[in-house]
């Protein structure tokens, strides 16, 4: 009965590091090449229809909570006409 145990936890634990396998950090790594994004960037993102991706990197580039973020990209698209 105790083996069940420990494989049944063991398993658990297995599964929960196998789905933090495709998370990313919101933060850029450093050496990773990747420059955070430029508010002329969020700008390009408005103007092609991409609010969500526009989102995420004002979250990056500001550090931001969803909703602050969210907030800041629909007054900047009222702006801009988008």
């Amino acid at each position: 009965m105790t083996a069940l145990w420990a494989a049944g936890i063991g398993a658990v634990v297995l599964l929960g590091l196998l789905s933090r396998i495709g998370e990313r950090s919101t933060t850029p790594r450093s050496g990773s090449g990747d420059a955070p994004p430029s508010p002329e960037r969020i700008d390009e993102l408005l103007r092609a229809g991409r609010k969500i991706d526009a989102i995420k990197a004002y979250r990056v580039l500001h550090r931001a909570d969803l909703k602050t973020a969210k907030d800041a990209i629909d007054a900047r698209a009222r702006e801009l006409g988008s």
